[in-house]
């Protein structure tokens, strides 16, 4: 139960990231879907950091999941609707490091236990 729990999660971040960066990689500002697909990137994250606090016994890698919440949190409070509009390709810029950051996180360093991983489009993207 507890590897197909972390699979289903860490295919909805892929899922989620995925289609962030097909909306940012569009020629002009889409504010809507941006909002929608940030709020559901954000949700996603949320499960995964979630259930990865139930699951990591280890502190140092628990600071990281926090730090990582935080970082994300910081994202979606420095772009604003008017501030993405306005300048369309730093956002794009910003989302990708802020996906790739999370893919970095799934990684685990390489760690057998992040099978999917391999797959989060930000990863590969980076």
């Amino acid at each position: 139960m507890l590897i197909d729990t972390r699979g289903a999660e860490h295919r909805e971040l892929e899922t989620q990231a995925g289609a962030l960066l097909r909306v940012v990689a569009a020629q002009a500002p889409d504010s809507a879907s941006v909002a929608g697909m940030r709020w559901r990137m954000a949700r996603a994250l949320s499960d995964y950091l979630a259930q990865e606090d139930r699951r990591v016994r280890d502190a140092r890698l628990r600071q990281e999941d926090g730090m990582l919440a935080k970082q994300f949190h910081g994202y979606i409070l420095d772009w604003p609707v008017s501030r993405i509009t306005g300048d369309w390709a730093a956002f794009g810029r910003a989302t990708q490091a802020v996906l790739a950051s999370i893919a970095d996180r799934m990684t685990g360093a390489g760690s057998p236990c992040y099978p999917h991983a391999d797959r989060v489009p930000a990863r590969r993207a980076a």
